[in-house]
């Protein structure tokens, strides 16, 4: 499931993902928020663990532009997989909401 998140700094669009969640899931929900120059993805604690779709669905949405910086936030035991997933290309994930935040207004 994905909702937008009812409070985000200005400028940022924030979703919150759990359950089951697809690349073209991210990627639907996306458009309808597109463009965003900053879109803030937290994984809430019953995410299911398709986090190589989650990612791959943020990396389009960045390079198709539909974001110009996407911050991904997960657990600290989440790190690893989403990061060896790749970051780059104005993706990068982090495990706190404050320092996505931070990056995402630099």
């Amino acid at each position: 499931m994905i909702e937008k998140m009812s409070e985000c700094p200005a400028g940022m669009t924030g979703l919150t993902v759990s359950g089951t969640v697809l690349s073209r899931d991210v990627n639907e929900a996306v458009r309808m928020l597109a463009p965003t120059d900053r879109l803030l993805v937290q994984v809430a604690p019953r995410f299911d663990g398709y986090m190589a779709e989650l990612v791959g669905g943020m990396h389009r949405a960045c390079r198709e532009g539909q974001a110009k910086r996407c911050a991904l936030v997960v657990p600290e035991d989440m790190a690893d997989e989403a990061t060896m997933q790749g970051e780059g290309a104005g993706f990068r994930v982090f495990t706190t909401r404050p320092e996505a935040e931070t990056w995402l207004t630099a």
